[in-house]
């Protein structure tokens, strides 16, 4: 019987709840930590840290950690960090869906639909430059 850890479910259940608001969702899981990363939209939307330790070094906007005890918010090196525990993920829902919602008005909804889009483009470019 295969065991998953706390941070893999949580990750699970952020990613159902965000397909199920129409987000793209790509997982992507730490080979030294217990660390999982959520790209959201392709990266048009700030990505997603689900953990068991603070760290400084990644770049993600919403950092989800295991029995979180500590300010909401950071500045840091011009980046806002957002901090959540495991049982705030309807506050980071809706967060996330908020910024969404700020692009496609800030850039239109076609623009953002382009941005979203665009790492299929250049996959697609690539495919079809190394044919020819």
């Amino acid at each position: 019987m295969f065991i998953m850890s706390k941070e893999k479910r949580v990750a699970n259940q952020i990613r159902e709840r965000l397909y199920q608001r129409g987000f793209k969702v790509e997982t992507k899981f730490s080979k030294n930590t217990k660390s999982v990363y959520l790209v959201i939209d392709n990266g048009a939307c700030s990505s997603i840290r689900i953990s068991d330790h603070k760290n400084y070094k990644n770049n993600s906007k919403y950092n989800v950690i295991k029995n979180y005890q500590g300010r909401k918010t950071e500045f840091n090196n011009g980046k806002t960090k957002i901090f959540y525990n495991f049982h705030m993920i309807g506050r980071l829902i809706a967060d996330v869906e908020s910024e969404r919602s700020n692009r496609i008005l800030r850039y239109g909804y076609r623009n953002y639909k382009i941005i979203r889009d665009k790492e299929k483009m250049d996959e697609n470019y690539i495919y079809y430059r190394k044919a020819a």
